[in-house]
């Protein structure tokens, strides 16, 4: 059992340690400590008392202490298991944002009966009251199975779902063995030393977490490290110009261009066009000037110089400045639903709409469709940028946001800075941003700002 309380209670402190703000990962890992502590009751029992005995440590006192400790983590372990294992059945549910407004009250109405279990006398040699205690453990484990179930079959995004799959199998066996060791078996079987046999169990669990952990990520830990790692690179890597670069030879691009098609169309464009054009040159000098001003003095963090803007109007100007110089083979599609603002930095978000819709149409070199969605839900705000090019693999995706990672290794002047600046520019404004590609299918890259805390909808 030193194995079952060791493991659990390393991946929980993990959990906690990385994404102590989410509560998904806060459910998850008081499972593990609730499901710890039953070890460590067994180690108390079988491990530390018999080796006091031995050296003639155990006192009466000592015993007392000790009895009342082994009794305080196994009551931990049989009321506490089953709770938290539904609550974060219910929070991981894609759907929990629409639940959670109207069901506030689910939580404490779902602990009654974790309390009422405490006023029952558990039988003569019985920790708990397993009669009334298995009538409210039963259903909240296989609800919890259930949901988790149901929380897979109905994610759409591929990525996800493949996370949930994972999830299902490490939680899933292990909470349905446990239901029988330490509920079902003792309750209608006179059965009370199976649950030694869960250590068999939660190692298979722990086996998934940790190879999940390494290949894919398991409730955001493997994110959260690559997170870190991601961070701590940018800043080894650059003292701010590397990034301004970036940002200069984008902009000095769009003011070429626009010049080029002003001087090809002398004394023929129209005075309308004409003085769209010299807007477009015009937003990108400004530009360069707003991101000098920002890295001016070797900055190694992205500092935001917050102002209430509307997404809409920021995403149409970075449209008219990546399609207009185009030939037209690329069409864009807007579906900007959401014209509400959000507290942001104007250049750094233009930088980062810009650095995705031109990789977008770069992906795009025969012609495609560029798609532009800005959509709300209850919790987020979304942009989606989609392109109809050629997608990225496996492996190439995997390292997008890695700093001087490129796909465009033919291209001059091309530093692949690109993603991992917009990554750590979205991570400011507390958001997040993630891309779903496949080869010869395209790529999204979704953008997603909180309404609260750095991101709020007005």
């Amino acid at each position: 059992m030193l194995f079952v309380l060791i493991g659990l209670w390393t991946i929980g402190l993990l959990l906690i340690v990385t994404d102590p703000k989410r509560q998904t990962t806060r459910w998850i890992a008081s499972i593990a400590f609730t499901g710890g502590s039953g070890g460590l009751s067994a180690v108390i029992h079988d491990d530390v008392m018999p080796f006091f005995y031995d050296q003639g440590w155990l006192t009466e006192p000592v015993a007392g202490m000790m009895t009342q400790a082994e009794t305080i983590c196994s009551l931990v372990c049989y009321y506490g298991l089953p709770y938290t294992f539904l609550m974060f059945t219910v929070v991981y549910h894609p759907h929990y944002s629409s639940w959670s407004l109207r069901k506030r009250w689910v939580p404490w109405a779902l602990l009654i009966p974790v309390l009422v279990s405490f006023a029952f006398e558990p039988s003569a040699d019985d920790p708990i009251p397993y009669r009334f205690v298995t009538l409210w453990t039963t259903p909240y484990i296989l609800a919890g199975i259930a949901i988790l179930i149901h929380a897979t079959v109905k994610e759409r995004n591929s990525f996800l779902r493949k996370h949930r799959m994972l999830t299902t199998l490490a939680a899933a066996p292990t909470l349905f063995f446990a239901l029988f060791t330490l509920y079902v078996l003792p309750t209608y079987f006179g059965l009370y030393e199976w649950w030694r046999y869960n250590a068999w169990v939660i190692g298979f669990t722990l086996t998934v977490i940790l190879f999940s952990s390494f290949r894919y990520g398991f409730m955001g830990l493997q994110i959260s490290i690559q997170n870190q790692k991601l961070d701590y690179t940018l800043r080894a890597i650059t003292s701010g110009t590397a990034i301004l670069n970036h940002a200069i030879k984008n902009d000095v691009g769009k003011i070429r261009l626009f010049s080029e098609k002003i001087k090809s169309e002398a004394g023929q464009a129209d005075e309308e066009q004409l003085t769209q054009d010299i807007e477009v040159i015009m937003n990108a000098s400004q530009h360069i000037y707003d991101m000098i001003y920002r890295i001016q003095g070797q900055t190694q963090d992205v500092i935001l110089h917050e102002e209430e803007l509307r997404l809409d109007r920021l995403l149409e100007q970075s449209m008219e400045a990546i399609m207009a110089p185009s030939p037209g083979s690329v069409e864009a599609v807007r579906e900007l639903r959401y014209t509400g603002s959000i507290r942001g930095d104007r250049a750094q978000l233009s930088e980062v709409f810009t650095n995705v819709m031109t990789n977008a149409v770069e992906a795009m070199p025969q012609g495609g469709r560029l798609t532009v969605r800005l959509t709300e839900s209850k919790r987020d705000i979304t942009v989606e940028i989609k392109d109809t090019g050629a997608g990225m693999d496996k492996k190439q995706l995997k390292r997008v946001f890695d700093p001087f990672y490129t796909t465009k290794s033919g291209k001059k002047l091309n530093f692949g800075l690109g993603l991992s600046y917009c990554y750590s520019v979205v991570q400011k404004h507390k958001g997040s941003m993630t891309i779903d590609s496949k080869q010869g299918a395209g790529t999204s890259v979704f953008i997603n700002f909180p309404k609260k805390k750095g991101g709020r909808g007005r």
